[in-house]
């Protein structure tokens, strides 16, 4: 199987926000939920990306294509942007960034920050999650810095595994209440691997 990994382009904006929606385990649904009318979450926020606004860009993806197709996408950037800004201030209702301060004040300073990672479910166990992995601690050098950090959802045992292969490991517990449109317990780990 020929994949392609490659920068995020213009153009990928959608599927570049489709994969960060279905990586947030709810997150983003909670956060976006009754603000954007007709338009999915994923469609906002491609806005954003396609636009490079704020912190916001498509150059902060890089996609696995296979024939043409995105498969799978990885979105990173410094950790320093991980937090509440006066942009998602202005736009978010309070309480909502209330119930998640904990997650955007959680942070691994002076490291490169894996915001999200997806693999489409039929091409998932064939080292492509791994491989936008290792991309990404070369973006991480690239930039710098010698850690890389994520946060996963303390019940998603299969991504738990993967970044345990790839060396991570957990340095806090975020506490996040259960809530509808967060369909997962234990709250989320933040992780690191040095580089």
């Amino acid at each position: 199987m020929e994949i392609l990994y490659r920068t995020g382009k213009q153009e990928d904006s959608l599927s570049i926000a489709e994969g960060i929606d279905r990586a947030s385990g709810g997150i983003v649904d909670f956060l976006f939920h009754d603000l954007v009318g007709q338009y999915t979450p994923a469609q906002v926020m491609a806005k954003s990306i396609e636009e490079r606004q704020g912190t916001d860009s498509y150059e902060n993806a890089i996609v696995a294509e296979y024939q043409d197709n995105i498969i799978g996408v990885v979105y990173s950037y410094s950790a320093k942007f991980h937090g509440i800004t006066d942009s998602t201030r202005s736009f978010f209702p309070g309480d909502r960034l209330a119930f998640l301060k904990d997650f955007y004040n959680s942070r691994v300073e002076d490291s490169w920050f894996l915001d999200s990672i997806y693999v489409d479910e039929e091409f998932r166990g064939a080292g492509i999650g791994s491989k936008l992995i290792q991309l990404t601690k070369q973006r991480a050098k690239d930039n710098g810095l010698t850690k890389l950090s994520l946060m996963v959802m303390a019940d998603n045992a299969v991504a738990r595994r993967t970044y345990e292969r790839n060396g991570f490991g957990i340095v806090k517990h975020i506490d996040v209440q259960e809530h509808p449109l967060i369909p997962h317990k234990g709250g989320i780990y933040l992780l690191v691997s040095n580089l």
